[in-house]
C-alpha cells in the first residue's frame, strides 16, 4: 500500500500585501493568485514530489472534496503528481474547503482562515476503514499513515489502525493544534511538531510543575530547553512500542530529532542566507522529505538533513503544494 494521507484538502485564496490592513481599513494588495491547499494535500504532494524516482510504492491520498471545480481542480492535481485518489470522495452536500491566506510580502509571514467545507466529513465507520485499508495483501509491503489536526478525529482512525493493522506505522503532525486524550499520543509512531506545538502537548500532557520548569529551561537556554522536551516526548509520550520518532523543528533556530534507536537528542542547524518569500508549507515540505526518505531506509540524520534542504527550498517561492521542489531538485541544491 505505500504510505496513505488521511487529511484536509483546500483551495488556497492567496492574497501578497507589504501590509496587513487594520479593523475597517482597505488597502491595495499587490498580488492575487489561487493554489492547491490544505495539511493533508500538501503533505501528500510532498511525499509524491521528493520519493526517489525509481522507488516503487504507492501514494494514496485519503480525504473529501466538494463537487464543485475547486474539488476538480485539487484532484486533477493530485493525479499530475501521480497520486491515488480512489479514496478521495467527491460529496455533493457540501463545497470544498478553501483557505483564505493573507502573505506579508515584507517577511513572508502569513495569515491564515481556514472554512472547512468537506474535510468536515472526513470521519469513517469501520466499514468504511477496512474498504480504505484492505487487509489483503498478496505481498509483504510496509505501511505509512499520515495525520494532521485539519479533519475531526484523526484519533479514532489511528485507534482503528492499531487494533486492526498493527504492523502499520503512524505518523502524526498534529497541526493546527488541539489537544487530544493523553493516552492516544500512544498510537503515534513519529511525531513532528514545531516548537509550539511540542510545548503544547507538554501543557497537556503533563502536570504543571514539570510544565513550569520545562519553560523556565527553554527561557534560559532556547536549544537545550527544547531538547528536553524533544527527550521527553520521546520517552514518555508517543508509543514506545514502535519506532518512537520525534523531530521538533525550531525554525530559523534549527531542528532536533530523537528515536527509540538513537535515543540521545541530536541538534541540526538551519540552512542559511536564504531569502524568504512565503513560509506557506513549509511544515508539510519539511514532513514530506522525511517521510520519504525514512520510508525508503535512509538513516533519521540523513533523512533530517535532505528534509531542511527540501523546505529551504519551498519557502524561496510563492504558494504551497507548487513551490515544493521534487526529489532531483533537492539533490542538486
Amino acid at each position: 500500500m505505500g504510505i496513505s494521507i488521511v487529511g484536509s484538502l483546500n483551495y488556497d485564496l492567496d492574497t501578497y500585501t507589504d501590509i496587513i490592513p487594520g479593523p475597517g481599513e482597505t488597502i491595495r494588495a499587490n498580488d492575487f493568485q489561487t493554489h492547491a491547499g490544505g495539511k493533508g494535500l500538501n503533505q501528500t504532494i510532498a511525499i509524491a514530489k521528493l520519493k526517489q524516482p525509481e522507488a516503487n510504492y504507492k501514494v494514496n491520498m485519503v480525504g473529501n472534496v466538494g463537487k464543485d471545480s475547486f474539488g476538480d481542480e485539487l484532484v486533477n492535481i493530485l493525479e499530475k503528481y501521480n497520486v491515488d485518489v480512489s479514496r478521495v470522495g467527491r460529496l455533493s452536500d457540501i463545497m470544498t474547503g478553501v483557505a483564505t491566506i493573507l502573505v506579508e510580502q515584507k517577511t513572508g509571514q502569513n495569515r491564515i482562515l481556514i472554512t472547512a467545507g468537506a474535510n468536515v466529513k472526513t470521519v469513517y465507520s469501520d466499514k468504511q476503514l477496512e474498504e480504505i485499508f484492505p487487509k489483503e495483501i498478496k505481498h509483504k509491503e510496509k505501511h505509512m499513515v499520515v495525520f494532521q489536526q485539519e479533519i475531526p478525529d484523526p484519533c479514532s482512525i489511528m485507534r482503528w489502525l492499531k487494533k486492526e493493522r498493527e504492523d502499520y506505522q503512524i505518523v502524526f503532525n498534529p497541526s493546527p493544534f488541539k489537544a487530544i486524550e493523553p493516552q492516544d499520543w500512544n498510537w503515534v509512531d513519529i511525531l513532528v511538531v514545531n516548537e509550539i506545538e511540542s510545548l503544547q502537548i507538554i501543557e497537556t500532557v503533563f502536570d504543571e510543575s514539570e510544565v513550569k520548569k520545562i519553560k523556565a529551561d527553554i527561557k534560559a537556554d532556547f536549544v537545550k530547553g527544547y531538547e528536553q522536551v524533544c527527550e521527553t516526548l520521546q520517552k514518555k509520550c508517543v508509543n514506545t512500542k514502535g519506532s518512537s520518532v520525534v523531530i521538533i523543528t525550531l525554525g530559523t533556530e534549527g531542528v532536533l530529532f530523537s528515536s527509540k534507536e538513537n535515543p540521545k537528542v541530536e541538534f541540526r542547524d538551519p540552512i542559511k542566507n536564504i531569502k524568504v518569500i512565503d513560509t506557506t508549507g513549509a511544515g508539510d515540505t519539511f514532513l514530506g522529505a522525511f517521510i520519504t526518505q525514512y520510508y525508503q531506509g535512509v538513516d533519521i540524520a540523513t533523512a533530517i538533513e535532505f528534509s531542511t534542504k527540501a523546505s529551504s527550498l519551498t519557502i524561496q517561492k510563492p504558494g504551497a503544494a507548487e513551490s515544493i521542489a521534487t526529489y532531483d531538485e533537492v539533490l542538486k541544491a
